[in-house]
């Protein structure tokens, strides 16, 4: 509910507002916090060139651009290798149990070639991005190869007849 200024509440609200700025130390001190130059809550830095802003030029973060990589990396290195797997599994539609019964049934493999992930990124959670279902999990190779081909029937089979040549 809006509360309709009448002439008197204005009136009101003038007079409280020049009593206010007429006292000098109220006067000295308003707007100091925004005047402070930022401050990084872990190593001090206050050079403004040194954060992340916004369009507006505003902060977004009380950490410096050095100190919010470093934050990320820790917290992304003190989780387990199973938690990291989990990021993007929410993402998807998955839960927990149906990605492990995933990971179980395939063995740990990837869906195409059958051989184990070799990069630290494991096995990427692949889907139909017109409808969002989850077909199975590929290994980075694979994951980027279907990408590249643009999930695209047609275009496999053309590259199929290509290799086969």
């Amino acid at each position: 509910m809006s509360v309709v200024w009448t002439s008197e509440m204005r009136d009101r609200y003038s007079q409280m507002a020049k009593a206010r700025w007429s006292d000098p130390f109220y006067r000295a001190n308003h707007g100091k916090s925004i005047q402070k130059p930022p401050s990084c809550t872990h190593c001090g830095e206050t050079d403004i060139n040194k954060y992340y802003v916004d369009k507006d030029g505003k902060r977004t973060s009380s950490y410096c651009k050095e100190c919010h990589k470093q934050n990320g990396k820790r917290r992304w290195h003190s989780k387990s290798l199973l938690e990291k797997r989990l990021v993007n599994v929410g993402k998807y539609g998955l839960t927990t149990e149906q990605y492990t019964d995933l990971v179980n049934k395939q063995a740990g493999k990837c869906a195409i070639c059958g051989e184990a992930p070799k990069t630290l990124r494991g096995l990427h959670i692949d889907h139909c991005h017109s409808t969002g279902k989850v077909r199975g999990l590929l290994c980075h190779t694979c994951n980027v190869g279907i990408g590249a081909l643009r999930e695209d029937p047609k275009i496999f089979a053309k590259a199929l007849e290509y290799l086969n040549v």
